[in-house]
């Protein structure tokens, strides 16, 4: 017997916004999103929903219908991982640290500097 067939909807998404997101987002705000792992992001979110709807993987529906039947208006895994990034930096950014330190690119021992960053440390930087 599956207990998940007689829940309703909401209780479902709150199920899922209290109980899986916040273990699939746990330590997002130290990561460097690529696009890889943004679309990766998205394909969960969707899937996540579709399970609740019980919308097979078969079923070629687009997400904007998906999103509709569940009243949203857009995908909120990325808005909230973006929250959490931008809510560590200013909280890095008002304290006198070594994180601070280390996200301003300065040397406590000393030494040169580095002169230019990768890619993937000017990406993380973007909220």
């Amino acid at each position: 017997m599956n207990i998940w067939k007689s829940q309703s909807t909401p209780l479902k998404m709150r199920i899922l916004k209290s109980c899986i997101f916040p273990v699939a987002t746990y330590g997002c705000e130290t990561w460097t999103l690529t696009k890889k792992d943004v679309e990766k992001i998205d394909a969960f979110e969707m899937k996540c929903y579709r399970k609740i709807l019980r919308i097979p993987w078969t079923a070629r529906r687009p997400n904007q219908s998906i999103l509709q039947e569940l009243g949203m208006k857009e995908r909120q895994l990325l808005k909230n991982i973006k929250q959490l990034k931008l809510k560590y930096f200013g909280h890095v950014v008002r304290h006198n640290n070594l994180e601070k330190l280390c996200l301003e690119r300065r040397r406590s021992c000393g030494g040169q500097e580095r002169q230019r960053q990768t890619k993937k440390e000017m990406d993380s930087r973007h909220f």
